[in-house]
């Protein structure tokens, strides 16, 4: 028996290692599929260069690496971008590389003029941002043996088989639409804001959790910018015509206005409030506020609707509780600050209360076009 025991314990040790191996893959999915992605554009284009006997084939390496992206909209916006500043780089360093051929001595007043000019081009143009980049390799590379026009073709020429390989990698290899980027970047801003209400919510019941709110808030304009790329990300993909965009452009924009009301709400909240009357209603408004916003995310992915009904009472109780307070009088007899708090609040939460109609309104319109 003592004998098996070590043979026993390295058996199960090497399932133990290879479960937890299973599980961390697992939580690295899209990391691991983009890793391959970028494998594979790097193998066909170094096949691509070695079959086509491009001069200088690596440049298609390079760009393959570096136009492969975590989504389908923001490869190709890579890609374009890459080409045509590819493009003008060349030409400008074709003719520039002309003028150094006549004036050898003046190849260093050639040099800062051209980065000069694609300089200011790409300060209006940032999409341009490697022409100058082209453009100081043609003077000053290994390109400088052939004919100006005839380098220039060849660097477009490899840096369009990088770019297209770049594409169909990403298309063909564990596809990743900039769509599903969009519904990840609403719910993840949706449970934001929904944590931040819930702060809102302990603050006004006298026990409030540890939540960072400027780091709350950072997070929150982080994902809200995320979300914006991926907007623009998945628009380049509709004109391409390779995917469709079922997300309203309007929706950024409403979940802008919830971050608003949010910030409003925890300003009002500073100070404990100097009706103790309205803090439950507020409380119960905020929590039904919160489980209302989780759930219209949710609806993008599990098409489950949230609970209107919840929500409609919570609010209803909340303006009866308002009501009730200004028929008492109650308001009338407040310092101008804590009126000013008072209203605030009422006022953050009555704007909430609508643009959470909104949110729901774009995330049905969104449902309606994917179905």
């Amino acid at each position: 028996m003592p004998e098996t025991a070590p043979s026993d314990w390295r058996r199960f040790t090497g399932v133990n290692l290879s479960q937890r191996a299973l599980k961390a893959a697992a939580a690295r999915k899209t990391e691991i599929r983009h890793a391959i992605r970028v494998s594979a554009a790097v193998g066909a284009a170094f096949a691509l260069a070695t079959v086509l006997r491009l001069p200088q084939g690596y440049w298609a390496v390079f760009t393959a690496v570096i136009v492969v992206q975590s989504s389908l909209g923001a490869t190709i916006t890579a890609s374009m971008e890459r080409l045509m500043g590819t493009v003008v780089g060349a030409l400008v360093g074709a003719v520039a590389a002309y003028f150094h051929a006549k004036a050898p001595d003046l190849g260093g007043v050639i040099l800062c003029v051209t980065v000069a000019l694609l300089a200011f081009l790409v300060s209006m143009r940032p999409a341009l941002k490697v022409a100058p980049v082209t453009a100081v390799i043609m003077l000053i590379g290994t390109t400088t043996h052939m004919d100006p026009l005839l380098a220039a073709g060849w660097r477009v020429a490899e840096i369009a088989v990088g770019s297209v390989v770049g594409v169909a990698a990403t298309l063909l290899i564990f596809p990743a639409r900039a769509h599903a980027s969009v519904v990840t970047s609403v719910q993840k801003i949706a449970s934001l804001q929904a944590h931040i209400l819930e702060s809102h919510v302990l603050t006004l019941r006298d026990t409030p959790g540890p939540t960072d709110y400027l780091k709350a808030q950072d997070d929150l304009r982080a994902a809200l910018a995320k979300l914006q790329s991926g907007m623009n990300e998945a628009d380049r993909e509709s004109a391409s015509k390779l995917s469709d965009r079922s997300v309203s452009e309007a929706l950024p924009r409403t979940l802008w206005r919830l971050r608003n009301d949010t910030v409003m709400i925890g300003r009002a909240l500073r100070q404990p409030l100097p009706s103790p009357d309205l803090a439950p209603a507020a409380a119960d408004m905020l929590e039904a506020s919160a489980k209302f916003l989780r759930g219209t995310a949710d609806l993008l992915a599990s098409g489950v609707r949230p609970d209107r009904i919840a929500f409609a009472q919570a609010h209803q109780a909340f303006h009866d509780c308002v009501e009730s307070l200004r028929d008492k009088g109650v308001t009338q007899d407040l310092e101008f600050d804590d009126a000013a708090r008072v209203f605030g609040l009422v006022f953050a939460i009555e704007n909430l209360f609508s643009n959470l109609g909104d949110f729901e309104e774009r995330i049905e319109e969104a449902v309606a076009k994917k179905d």
